[in-house]
């Protein structure tokens, strides 16, 4: 007698799924993953993504904030730089936001 295992199933008693090494859940267009019969609120609403200009020099070992030039960094390039990652934290979190809009996980904004 052969058996057969899948790599997604129910656990005996049926109250776990489980994926298997190698398994895969595919949420289809229009599907949705649900948390107690709802989907997540949605995700603060983003702002207008900044602008900058990219550092001459990346320069990420920050010094304290100083008030003696415009910048209010020691240098230029440290300015830059913050902005430059304030800029890839914005565009990676729209990412993510996407991502679990399109999985169904959270409401659209």
């Amino acid at each position: 007698m052969s058996t057969y295992n899948t790599k997604v199933h129910l656990e005996q008693g049926g109250e776990t799924l489980v994926v298997e090494s190698g398994g895969v859940i595919d949420i289809k267009t229009g599907g949705k993953l649900l948390s107690n019969g709802a989907q997540g609120a949605a995700l603060t609403a983003q702002v207008t993504t900044i602008t900058h200009t990219a550092p001459g020099t990346p320069d990420y070992a920050i010094q304290d904030l100083i008030n003696t030039s415009a910048y209010g960094f020691a240098t230029k390039d440290e300015g830059n730089t913050v902005l430059s990652v304030i800029k890839n934290l914005q565009t990676r979190l729209a990412e993510v936001e996407a991502r679990l809009e399109a999985a169904g996980i959270v409401i659209a904004n």
